[in-house]
């Protein structure tokens, strides 16, 4: 009897042992392509699927003008990408039409199924991931890094939306945020797990090697602003402080400071760089909210300063994403705008929660979200 239970006890054990390595096993390991230029100055797409025997490195030869391909995930369908020439820096100042329709989204943090649906459910684009906002612009106001596991994903489709949006006449337009700056930098503690074995498979020692200036994403997101005027919005990811205003750093300044700080230099930087890149500085700066400007040192903000920025850039609104909110929220008379929402999927229903702000041809302003609906945006 004593041997039926060793037995049985073993079997069991093996059994579970089986199913822990199944499902360890489960979740398929796919990344990429990452563009890069090898030491003979040749593109390669490199990329990493999952196969029965494990994940796979993927290695190809690539030319400015060929078309990669972005992999599947989930519902979503896998989409292809023209890859194009070295970008130039992004505009400080983006002029529109006063009736033109915006799209304002921030801090998607990897989370690709979220994203897309949102912008799918308010025809930002379609069920295959083409532009579909005509002559409208949409605004990403950075954080598209860190803590999900598909910020590959959702970097591609940025970029193949600002070609596409360029042919309809409309604008893609991403402020880079904190946490584009770590990745780049070097700085991998928000990292979803999935990306430092990434970046073994792919044989580099650093995640942020794959997104250096000699990556084709890499140089194109150097390329970006951290603030920037489109129409009568500023748009970036975390604030402009007093501080910045009293330095009189113009857009121009502080995004040329900000590219000069993500640029792979040895030199020290200097004092201005020191200030636009830290706490005071557009990536960081939380001092539009009490609770988050008591808890991170930040001075509140005064409607004073507000009317200082909006004076000075020539603004109606000030619009951040950095600080979390429960629902996108109108500070400062609605002279600030907060859009991030999180996303994530709720505990119980397991629905995806996240908003966007979603701004019409007559200037009123909604929470879009992520189901697809929308109210109007109270004002304080």
């Amino acid at each position: 009897m004593s041997h039926l239970v060793k037995t049985g006890s073993l079997l069991l054990a093996t059994i579970l042992l089986t199913l822990v390595s199944g499902l360890v096993r489960a979740e398929p390991l796919q990344d990429g392509p990452y563009v890069l230029r090898a030491a003979d100055g040749s593109w390669h797409s490199r990329w990493i699927e999952e196969k029965s025997e494990g994940p796979q490195v993927r290695d190809r030869t690539a030319e400015i003008g060929d078309v990669v391909s972005v992999a599947a995930i989930g519902t979503l369908p896998a989409f292809e990408v023209k890859l194009r020439g070295p970008a130039q820096p992004a505009r400080d100042e983006i002029q529109i039409n006063a009736r033109t329709p915006l799209f304002v989204m921030a801090d998607t943090h990897g989370e690709f199924e979220i994203a897309a649906q949102l912008l799918q459910r308010h025809g930002v684009i379609d069920h295959r991931l083409r532009w579909s906002f005509g002559k409208g612009h949409l605004a990403v106001l950075g954080d598209v890094f860190d803590r999900g596991p598909n910020h590959t994903e959702l970097l591609w489709l940025i970029y193949k939306l600002e070609a596409e949006a360029a042919r309809a006449g409309g604008g893609v337009h991403l402020a880079l945020g904190n946490h584009e700056t770590m990745v780049m930098t070097g700085d991998d503690r928000y990292l979803n797990p999935k990306y430092p074995r990434v970046a073994s498979l792919l044989g580099v020692e650093r995640y942020a090697s794959l997104w250096s200036e000699q990556s084709l994403l890499g140089q194109w997101l150097r390329s970006k602003a951290a603030v920037f005027r489109l129409g009568q919005y500023l748009c970036l990811h975390g604030g402009v402080s007093r501080e910045l205003m009293d330095r009189g750093l113009t857009l121009s300044a502080v995004n040329q400071t900000v590219r000069s700080a993500l640029t792979e230099q040895t030199a020290p930087r200097g004092e201005q760089a020191e200030f636009v890149m830290g706490q005071e500085g557009p990536l960081w700066y939380r001092g539009y909210f009490r609770e988050a400007a008591l808890k991170g040192g930040f001075k509140l903000a005064e409607q004073s300063d507000i009317e200082l920025i909006r004076a000075r850039f020539g603004v109606q609104a000030i619009l951040v994403g950095h600080t979390i909110v429960p629902t996108v929220t109108a500070l400062y008379g609605g002279h600030v705008i907060a859009v991030q929402v999180y996303p994530h999927r709720d505990e119980q229903t397991h629905a995806p929660v996240m908003e966007a702000l979603s701004i019409g041809k007559d200037g009123r302003m909604f929470r879009a979200r992520v189901d697809g609906t929308r109210e109007l945006l109270p004002r304080p």
